[in-house]
C-alpha cells in the first residue's frame, strides 16, 4: 500500500512538471496593419521599451502591403526580400521582410512584375515572425504570401 502511494504521488508530480505551458492567446486583428503602422509601432517602443508588446500584437495578423521587389533581393523562392518601404537615402527604415510563398505565388511574382526592376505589387501574408529589440536590427518575416492583382486605375494603394 506504502509503495503504490508513492508511485502515485510520483506520477502526478511527474505528470505537472511535463505539461507544456499553454500558449499566449493570439491578439486580435488590427484595425490599422500597413507598414507604416508597424514602422510607428516600432518608434514607439524604441522610446518606451515595449518591444514585447510590439511582437505579441503583430505576429499573427494578416497584412496587406504594397512593396517594392527588386530582383537582386528575391533570387529564389527560399531566398526572397522585398523592400516595404520606398527605397531612399539615407534609408528611414532598416527592415525588409523576408517573404516564403504559399504554393505557386514566387511564379506569380516573376508574372506579375514581368521584366519591370524595381516592381511594386501588392501582396497579403501572415506576418510569422517579428524580431524587434533595442540591441539588433529589426527582422520581419511573412508567410503564406500571395501575389494580388494589381488595384484598378483611379484607386489608391495601401502604402504609406
Amino acid at each position: 500500500m506504502h509503495r503504490t502511494l508513492i508511485l502515485l504521488a510520483a506520477a502526478c508530480a511527474c505528470g505537472k512538471a511535463d505539461r507544456a505551458p499553454s500558449p499566449a492567446p493570439a491578439a486580435p486583428p488590427l484595425a490599422h496593419a500597413l507598414q507604416a503602422d508597424l514602422a510607428r509601432d516600432i518608434a514607439d517602443a524604441e522610446r518606451l521599451g515595449t518591444w514585447s508588446d510590439v511582437a505579441h500584437r503583430w505576429q499573427g495578423q494578416t497584412v496587406r502591403w504594397t512593396v517594392t521587389h527588386r530582383r537582386v533581393l528575391c533570387r529564389s523562392a527560399d531566398d526572397c526580400y522585398v523592400a516595404a518601404f520606398p527605397i531612399q537615402r539615407p534609408a528611414k527604415q532598416g527592415w525588409m521582410p523576408q517573404l516564403q510563398f504559399a504554393p505557386g505565388q514566387y511564379d506569380a511574382l516573376a508574372g506579375a512584375c514581368g521584366g519591370q526592376d524595381p516592381c511594386e505589387l501588392t501582396i497579403e501574408a501572415t506576418l510569422s515572425k517579428l524580431e524587434v529589440s533595442p540591441e539588433l536590427p529589426t527582422s520581419v518575416q511573412l508567410s503564406n504570401v500571395q501575389i494580388l492583382p494589381p488595384p484598378h486605375p483611379g484607386t489608391q494603394t495601401a502604402r504609406r
